[in-house]
């Protein structure tokens, strides 16, 4: 993957117009420049670490707690601050999906 101050042809999607996060579409190394598409337009993000397609990435600055949407629904709040193109995952982000068994 090619750094430097150009967007990357591959990106991530934004899902749904009030979301936090997008979604990469192809796996990307730390330093990477991303084109995120979505109903607001075009945004150049860019990403914080090595990641594989699939996962997700913030948009914006989110502090400790703040809740996070992805399709348009809070999936959980974060557990740890981010800022744009941060990782959001399991290890900053509390689930609001996961079934808690009692």
């Amino acid at each position: 993957m090619e750094t430097g101050t150009q967007p990357s042809e591959t990106g991530a999607i934004v899902l749904d117009p009030a979301d936090d996060v997008a979604v990469l579409i192809a796996g990307v190394e730390a330093g990477a420049f991303v084109k995120v598409s979505g109903s607001d337009g075009p945004l150049s993000l860019t990403v914080r670490q090595t990641l594989p397609m699939g996962h997700k990435i913030a948009l914006r600055a989110l502090s400790v707690g703040s809740p996070v949407r992805k399709y348009g629904e809070v999936i959980g709040r974060l557990t740890e601050p981010v800022a744009p193109g941060d990782h959001v995952h399991i290890h900053n982000l509390a689930s609001q999906r996961a079934v808690k068994k009692p």
